[in-house]
């Protein structure tokens, strides 16, 4: 039976109000039905062009939910994933990335099925996501608080896979507690004091009152840290052993002349600075560019606790109790996989989370969902974001003020009998 039909274009489509702006996006699609036919009418047009697959199935806990039913005999979950992965895998781009969102009740059932599916060779990480807190009436509970879930992350084709290396905001590292007061000068002429003497002085203050505003606000000495952060150094033993000849020289000369600061030259990296044969590690080489600000930074783990669901009720305006997830994280999987203009697809779309997110990015997205909510929930809230009306999420972050549109669709359980209609 021929599925393509379900991919007719509609007679109207949702577009933003306003003249169109140069790199706007129109050509997304939003699917109301069972996801399977959609996949399977998707495979002529989409197949190996999908950058990345984003999904968040059902969890096959046993619970009902007011959108979606989350339990099913186990065979037949796993035998319903499948069908659905062996589609997905036939969509994605050759170096494209899958990332399944789940739960401990079938984690190791679905590793084992995507390893089988998509090669054990391409799975490229488990990420334990921190989704709450150890609060509430789960805290109660004797052993364990669960307070994460797991994202999957498989390549296509691993040789071919290339992601970007990305970094999250840390806390300030308070390791780095020295301060150089002239660090304008030569490095002959540097003096280092204490970090809180350096604060003290910036703020007209002793130090003890200084120290005293420092618990009292944090932020405060945070900012003169970021402010002053190429002077903000910490010193380090190096491994004599590891590093190079000259470097081994440079240090043997530093414990020699303990009253000086000596500085090693170097070609394609930033010049060494040693005293007293220590070297001096500058809190600058920390500080990352996040979502437009200079902060501290450290590469991308595979713990991810730093995207907590605070106000998450309140995000894209739609409630979705125990479904929704952060538009952060969204965020971190489409910087991890995809540039502006490449698809995106999510055929458990839930609240829409994945497309507002992919639409904020300058994404193209597919988005399948069955059930009532695809038209009270995912629609409205997708016509929010091309309006510009949800300033939500990741909004403000990276600059979102509407544009682009989609299209709608209805699909039916069965491939022959299906209708389209116009996005409302």
């Amino acid at each position: 039976m021929d599925p393509r039909p379900l991919l007719e274009d509609l007679a109207r489509s949702y577009r933003a109000a306003g003249p169109e702006v140069d790199g706007e996006l129109y050509d997304n699609r939003l699917i109301r039905g069972d996801n399977l036919p959609a996949l399977l009418a998707l495979e002529p047009e989409f197949a190996g062009k999908i950058r990345c697959v984003y999904i968040d199935p059902p969890y096959n806990t046993g619970r009902a939910f007011a959108h979606y039913d989350d339990g099913v005999e186990h065979a037949r979950w796993l035998a319903d994933i499948r069908a659905r992965l062996e589609v997905l895998r036939r969509l994605l781009a050759a170096d494209g990335t899958l990332f399944v969102h789940i739960d401990d009740n079938e984690l190791g059932y679905l590793i084992v099925l995507l390893d089988e599916v998509f090669g054990r060779a391409n799975r490229a990480s488990v990420v334990t996501f921190k989704q709450g807190a150890p609060t509430g009436h789960k805290a109660i509970n004797p052993g364990c608080v669960t307070t994460s879930n797991f994202v999957l992350v498989y390549a296509k084709d691993r040789a071919r896979w290339s992601p970007p290396r990305l970094f999250t905001a840390r806390e300030r590292d308070p390791r780095y507690a020295q301060f150089i007061v002239n660090r304008g000068e030569p490095h002959e002429a540097w003096r280092i004091v204490t970090l809180l003497r350096a604060f003290a002085d910036a703020e007209g203050l002793g130090e003890r009152a200084a120290r005293q505003l420092a618990r009292d606000e944090p932020a405060r000495l945070d900012r003169f840290v970021l402010d002053h952060a190429d002077a903000v150094v910490r010193l380090a033993r190096p491994d004599y052993n590891a590093v190079s000849a000259a470097a081994r020289a440079m240090i043997d000369r530093s414990k020699a002349a303990p009253g000086q600061v000596l500085r090693l030259e170097r070609d394609d990296h930033d010049d060494f600075y040693f005293v007293r044969g220590e070297r001096i590690l500058f809190y600058a080489a920390k500080l990352k560019h996040i979502d437009g600000e200079r902060v501290a930074g450290e590469p991308l783990t595979t713990i991810w606790d730093d995207l907590l669901s605070n106000n998450l009720h309140n995000e894209g305006g739609v409630a979705f109790p125990k479904g929704k997830k952060p538009e952060a994280l969204l965020k971190r999987v489409l910087e991890l996989s995809t540039r502006p203009g490449d698809w995106v697809l999510d055929v458990y779309a839930g609240s829409g989370t994945t497309g507002a997110v992919a639409h904020k990015l300058r994404r193209r997205w597919i988005l399948v969902e069955r059930g009532d909510h695809c038209d009270g929930l995912v629609a409205a809230r997708l016509r929010a974001v091309v309006d510009g009306r949800d300033p939500s999420g990741v909004t403000a972050a990276v600059g979102w003020r509407g544009g682009g549109g989609f299209r709608y669709f209805r699909v039916a359980d069965v491939v022959s009998d299906m209708s389209s209609e116009p996005c409302p």
